[in-house]
């Protein structure tokens, strides 16, 4: 037979049977569309996952907190009375010992101090340490002083950029610059817009506090932080240092002043010094909106009444009134490659503090989606088998109609082999034409998928997705098409071995 009627034949022979060859196409379609799907999805999901953790630096960064005690309640003396059995009275003691522990206001081994802090950012591949420092003080503007939550702050932080209303965002991680919101402008006196946006390039003072105790005998006024004004905080820290020796004049029996003098021991029998410093206004800040967009989760955005850029808030923390023996209360180490990240994050966890790495929930989430994505690839690929069958079933029958076509062909000089890769390759083009459609389903199925997908996202978590979640690498369509066209194939075996085995002489006679 020539060459051109090996290819002709199967095409004639799919067009003379056209609904049938539709049906057995479409489970070749619909295995083809899902398989292209799930790969596409897998793949495109995993690399938004990568695309949305490297639209920060949030896969590079090592969060730094203190590290507390393990409680060990071998290690503290109690006294369990009555009569009880030794299994009890363990258990009992050991819950005993283990409140007392807690109670210890002294439980953090290691803090992140000024020198633990020096030490993590001379470690090999850190790029950048930024401590997250919280302070607590008065902002004055004239005669006008309000509580304010102060805050450090990244100059390159967006969160902050898209929110501010007047004047710009940090400039330099060390400058004597602040950032204020327009709630505290308001708080200050200022009523009007001219007012609120004339603030910016003013100075504004700010009193640092110690922070307050929160253990021992305190007094509190039963309002929140912020409405508390400056003379109020003074008069209860003075309260507070004088009550431990006042405690004969309060009226109280011996034993009720006793536990109190007890319990005034871990407080300072000294009012809390306050150091006042001096910052330009930069900038004014609105109040965060439902609808801000939000990218990756960012343990540093977070708010306050008073921005500081990082390195000032870090400086003033550690000079500042009872702070200098403190330590932060949270750092992010950035490093310079993914690659490096667990092997800074041992060295930090052997400086004796607590600390985890975003990659490691950014790998278990790449983890869940494989899984996830693998076992729609194998649905996929059984819907492939399926249609398999299909065809080699419609492949014998059409051996069965055709055999007495078949034995003309075996007349004319047609051998084995030609009749083999005819029936090959009816199953081939099935597959094929099968798997191109199927593709092209895919494709264009992924437009409002995605449309859809990044709506939800933006409407429920308020991440503006960037990029496709459907991904159709060259290897992919490649892929779907090789797969399908192999199975299409190899279910026509069977057919065209038993079209090849006819014998011509009963063919002929076959009606």
């Amino acid at each position: 037979m020539r060459p051109i009627d090996l290819l002709t034949f199967p095409l004639v022979a799919l067009w003379q049977q056209k609904l049938r060859t539709v049906l057995t196409m479409l489970g070749v379609v619909f295995g083809a569309f899902v398989l292209a799907a799930s790969l596409s999805i897998g793949v495109g999901v995993r690399e938004t996952i990568d695309r949305e953790s490297h639209r920060s630096d949030i896969s590079r960064r090592i969060e730094i907190s203190p590290k507390w005690n393990t409680i060990k309640a071998e290690t503290v003396d109690v006294t369990v009375e009555g009569t009880l059995s030794e299994a009890r009275r363990g258990r009992i003691g050991k819950t005993l010992a283990e409140m007392k522990q807690r109670a210890n206001p002294a439980q953090v081994p290691a803090e992140i101090t000024r020198d633990r802090l020096t030490k993590i950012a001379e470690l090999p591949h850190v790029d950048r340490l930024v401590p997250l420092v919280y302070h607590y003080g008065f902002a004055m503007l004239g005669q006008k002083a309000e509580g304010v939550q102060i805050l450090s702050a990244r100059p390159e932080d967006e969160t902050i950029r898209r929110r501010i209303v007047a004047g710009r965002s940090f400039e330099a991680k060390d400058r004597r610059e602040v950032i204020v919101s327009e709630f505290l402008a308001y708080r200050l006196g200022l009523t009007t817009d001219e007012q609120i946006d004339g603030l910016v390039g003013m100075p504004l003072r700010i009193e640092f506090r110690a922070p307050v105790i929160n253990t021992g005998l305190n007094v509190y006024l039963m309002k929140s932080r912020a409405d508390v004004s400056r003379e109020e905080r003074t008069a209860l820290d003075k309260i507070t240092a004088r009550l431990p020796a006042s405690l004969e004049k309060l009226g109280l029996t011996t034993s009720e002043a006793e536990a109190l003098r007890k319990a005034a021991k871990a407080v300072p029998a000294t009012v809390p010094a306050v150091s006042t410093e001096e910052f330009t206004v930069v900038g004014v800040i609105r109040a965060p909106k439902a609808d801000d967009p939000k990218g990756p989760p960012d343990r540093l955005n977070v708010d306050a009444d008073v921005f500081l850029p990082y390195e000032t808030a870090s400086d003033v923390f550690f000079r500042g009134p009872g702070d200098k023996g403190r330590g932060v209360q949270m750092a992010v180490a950035t490093v310079d490659t993914e690659a490096n990240v667990k092997d800074v994050l041992a060295s930090i966890l052997a400086t004796g503090v607590h600390a985890r790495a975003a990659i490691e929930f950014i790998e278990r989430e790449r983890f869940i989606y494989t899984m996830i994505f693998g076992a729609m690839t194998c649905v996929a690929a059984v819907a492939l088998l399926v249609s398999a069958l299909g065809i080699a079933n419609t492949m014998l029958m059409s051996v069965l109609e055709r055999t007495r076509e078949i034995g003309i062909m075996k007349a004319v000089g047609a051998d084995n082999s030609h009749l083999q890769f005819i029936f090959l390759m009816e199953g081939g083009l099935i597959g094929l034409l099968g798997a191109v459609i199927g593709l092209l389903m895919a494709w264009a199925a992924s437009f409002p998928g995605d449309a859809w997908v990044q709506s939800m996202v933006l409407r429920d978590i308020k991440i503006d997705l960037k990029g496709s979640i459907f991904a159709f690498p060259p290897w992919l369509a490649l892929t779907v098409l090789v797969f399908t066209v192999v199975v299409t194939t190899l279910s026509a075996v069977y057919p065209a071995r038993r079209a090849a085995r006819i014998d011509p002489v009963s063919a002929l006679r076959h009606e």
